[in-house]
């Protein structure tokens, strides 16, 4: 950084008549301080009290001595008010606190200034002098606590995330990590351990060029994480929803289940289930986002694919042997009967004649029989069929 430039030339011995005046000026600065910002007013802390000190002691030791050899260096002043800016931010308190408290400490040096150069008698000029020294040091120190707030904010910050970041992965982690692990890390990371979360999981492609969502701070974000995930706490509260579409938009992903926190690996894993199967092409899951709870029927039936196929075999053997059209004409008409019990819904439903649809149920009965009578195989039946209509290929020849 660029630093003031020099301040006006003052006689040296100024500066060493100054020096033996300060025990008076430092609990003047502090005083002023504490009265003018509330964020140091805390009398009670000695330890803090001592900490203020000091740093009012450094302020006028530094300018005294800038005073007394202007060319000095300037690395012990870089040095302690990069320090006192970090020391800032590390405990939490803002900068605008800091610059208040700096310029309450130099309006009681200039008051000092004045009383202690009339005392000595110094000519006007030189009062006029030390005015525009001790603003140009003003300005070069609140320049170097700044400086050394924004390092320490940025140290922060990062530590936050790694520990953000790790704390992901333990809620992530199959089997569950333990309940006190999981407490103190998220703890240390500043966040509040939710009754709920669901898992988000983003396609891979999406994140080219280190893109991320733009969601709420409260969501854990694990980008590295195979697949790359994001844990959101409360997903379904009031308006919950609507800020992680618009969240997620431009993004490819699947919202899984709400899950009690120690499951946050059941609701990964549901969704990395239900992206897989949009990015498939599945039947039922489109759009950029889905969510789980919206498809739960056809993640189930996705999970017993196999057993399906073996159900649908048999379940549909009246339909073996036909062309594949007429196949899937009646399974079709079939499975809208079984949903909605009423050949007049069954028409409107495939936008066919009334007629026709009976002509179909009819045709249905003859080859199913008894079946369509017995609870069970009705709905081993609509399973079937609806696994089949989801692009599942659970419907056996059908």
């Amino acid at each position: 950084m660029t630093l003031a430039s020099s301040p006006p030339r003052i006689p040296a011995q100024v500066a060493e008549q100054l020096r033996p005046l300060l025990p008076e000026l430092v609990p003047e600065m502090v005083a002023e301080i504490q009265a003018t910002v509330p964020e140091y007013a805390r009398p009670d802390d000695r330890q803090y009290m001592r900490a203020l000190h000091r740093g009012a002691e450094a302020a006028v030791g530094q300018f005294l001595d800038r005073i007394s050899d202007p060319g000095a260096a300037r690395d012990a002043a870089a040095t302690v008010f990069r320090g006192l800016g970090s020391a800032e931010a590390e405990e939490g308190r803002s900068l605008e606190a800091l610059e208040s408290a700096l310029r309450a400490g130099a309006r009681v040096a200039l008051r000092w200034l004045t009383r202690a150069l009339q005392r000595m008698d110094a000519p006007v000029e030189t009062l006029g002098s030390l005015a525009e020294a001790l603003l140009a040091f003003l300005d070069e120190i609140a320049a170097l606590s700044a400086e050394g707030y924004a390092r320490a904010q940025d140290r922060v910050a990062g530590e936050m995330q790694r520990r953000r970041q790790r704390l992901a992965g333990l809620l992530l982690a199959e089997p569950p990590a333990a309940a006190e692990a999981v407490s103190d890390l998220a703890r240390l990371a500043q966040w509040r351990l939710p009754p709920v979360v669901s898992v988000v999981v983003l396609a891979t492609p999406d994140l080219a060029g280190r893109r991320v969502p733009a969601l709420p701070g409260e969501v854990l974000a694990a980008v590295d994480h195979v697949p790359p995930a994001l844990i959101v706490p409360d997903p379904y509260g009031p308006g919950r929803r609507q800020v992680i579409e618009r969240g997620l938009r431009g993004f490819r992903a699947a919202v899984g289940p709400p899950v009690p926190l120690a499951e946050t690996a059941t609701s990964l894993h549901w969704a990395s289930e239900a992206l897989r199967l949009l990015e498939q092409g599945m039947a039922g899951l489109s759009g950029p986002v889905i969510h789980c709870d919206d498809h739960l029927t056809d993640l189930v039936l996705c999970r017993g694919r196999d057993l399906l196929g073996r159900l649908g075999a048999r379940r549909l053997a009246p339909l073996a042997g036909m062309p594949p059209a007429r196949q899937h004409m009646l399974a079709d008409t079939l499975l809208a009967w079984l949903e909605t019990g009423k050949s007049s819904s069954v028409a409107a439903r495939l936008f066919i004649h009334p007629q026709t649809a009976r002509y179909r149920l009819h045709k249905l009965q003859d080859l199913f029989g008894d079946q369509l009578d017995d609870p069970d195989a009705r709905f081993e039946l609509a399973l079937v069929l609806r696994a089949r209509h989801a692009g599942l290929g659970a419907a056996g020849s059908a």
